[in-house]
């Protein structure tokens, strides 16, 4: 799988944040009679302007900044980043796939010419000029922020891959999915083979995850496909909750079609076609028409940096419920049937840093509440199957730690463990451990 663990726990409703005012109407003085018709004039005059300095900018060239209206009913800054005709409204006019320049990629969409402000365009300036001038502007503090969000979740890459990364991946190339009862909005590119590249909307079997272009080729599949579950074996059922096994290397069609749907909920450099290396973890929820799959992670059957996660997804209508924590707390509970201790593989997402930030902090919070503090890095570490790392990054973010005469010591006054905790929030769906029928990789033979 890809080089990015990213688990996805935050829903996307919030809107961009900055709203557009447009100039306000004069609604001040009385206007002298005999100054009128000069008024008139100058305003018919300033409106046929406006007119043409509008007609005169189209179409928008890639590049351009723009102010748009979104589905909050608000104007936001956007900047072009592809275009085209669109040929079915008669007159041909193009529409643009512009980015949200104060939020993240996965909210990058085609819009109408109708819903951008032609009076807010700001020509494109070459990019190298434009980066120089807005870096003098800049203070250092602002300039890091902007260089942190720009690279997130591409850590690993310099400069020029960054760009070709982003180049390459900038468009989504298919708009929504259909995947059992839900359709489901997609929020970046995922390299489908050429034949799906006309595609706006893709069918996917919830079961075997085969995928298709036409509703009628999904329903023919789905009278033929006797699948009701993933492929490979069940390692845990507690209610309704049920995870799978599944080897890259036993049901690689599989492994891949996963890596293709994460793909399209993942912003990753990579997409490992190779998936013999890796297991699968496939969580559902289950009920008399079968195991629904709501999110999966992935893990190297051998990794020399002890990383215990590779990449990580819930789907987005399954989100909020608990289901990334889960994951997490699963993907330690193997760790320590392995008698290692585990990380999850770097970089982390900006979601999946978050979610990672919670499930350790309310984990180690929850021991030095018992332990008064009375405890190690080393004993928290051997008991959670957290590397000691990211215990150490962990308490130091929450202020829980100082070094003093050479050495780490906790600072666990009850009242602050019990301010971090409320402020973690809640934790997810419990592992019942008794309820996991597992044997690691390296002793099945």
């Amino acid at each position: 799988m890809g080089s990015s663990a990213n688990t996805e726990t935050t829903n996307i409703t919030a809107s961009p944040a900055s709203t557009h005012k447009h100039p306000s109407t004069n609604g001040g003085d009385a206007v002298p009679n005999h100054s009128h018709a000069a008024i008139l004039d100058r305003t018919t005059s300033e409106s046929d302007s406006s007119k043409k300095r509008r007609t005169g900018v189209l179409p928008l060239e890639v590049g351009t900044r723009v102010m748009c209206l979104w589905r909050d009913g608000k104007y936001h800054p956007v900047k072009v980043i592809e275009r085209r005709k669109n040929h079915n409204d008669g007159n041909n006019e193009y529409e643009y796939y512009v980015h949200y320049t104060e939020f993240n990629r996965r909210l990058d969409e085609w819009i109408k010419l109708d819903q951008l402000d032609l009076d807010s365009v700001e020509c494109a300036l070459d990019e190298k000029v434009e980066d120089k001038v807005t870096s003098l502007k800049m203070t250092r503090h602002q300039k890091r922020k902007i260089d942190e969000t720009h690279v997130e979740g591409h850590e690993e890459l310099d400069a020029a891959s960054l760009r070709e990364h982003e180049e390459f991946t900038k468009v989504k190339n298919i708009a929504t999915i259909e995947l059992g009862k839900y359709e489901i909005e997609t929020w970046y590119f995922s390299p489908f083979p050429p034949e799906y590249n006309d595609c706006v909307k893709l069918f996917f079997c919830e079961f075997c995850l085969s995928f298709m272009k036409r509703k009628e080729q999904l329903q023919r599949h789905m009278r033929k496909c006797d699948l009701k579950h993933p492929p490979g074996d069940e390692i845990y059922r507690s209610s309704t909750l049920s995870m799978f096994e599944v080897d890259g290397k036993k049901n690689k069609v599989y492994a891949q079609n996963l890596c293709y749907l994460a793909k399209l909920f993942l912003d990753h450099k990579t997409l490992y076609y190779d998936v013999d290396l890796f297991l699968f973890y496939i969580l559902c929820e289950c009920d008399d028409r079968g195991c629904h799959m709501v999110g999966y992670f992935s893990k190297e059957k051998h990794s020399e940096e002890a990383y215990n996660l590779a990449c990580i997804l819930t789907l987005p209508p399954y989100q909020r419920k608990g289901y990334g924590k889960f994951l997490i707390a699963f993907s330690y509970e193997l760790s320590k049937k392995e008698g290692k201790v585990g990380t999850p593989e770097r970089p982390l997402s900006d979601l999946g840093l978050v979610s990672y930030r919670g499930y350790w902090t309310r984990i180690l919070l929850d021991i030095l509440k018992k332990h008064k503090g009375n405890i190690s890095i080393k004993e928290l570490s051997d008991m959670t199957a957290i590397k000691a790392e990211d215990i150490l990054s962990t308490l130091q973010s929450l202020e829980l730690i100082q070094y003093r005469k050479g050495q780490h010591v906790i600072c666990a006054d009850p009242k602050v463990l019990d301010r971090h905790l409320k402020a973690a929030g809640r934790g997810g769906l419990d592992v019942d451990v008794s309820k996991m029928i597992w044997t690691p990789y390296k002793e099945q033979g």
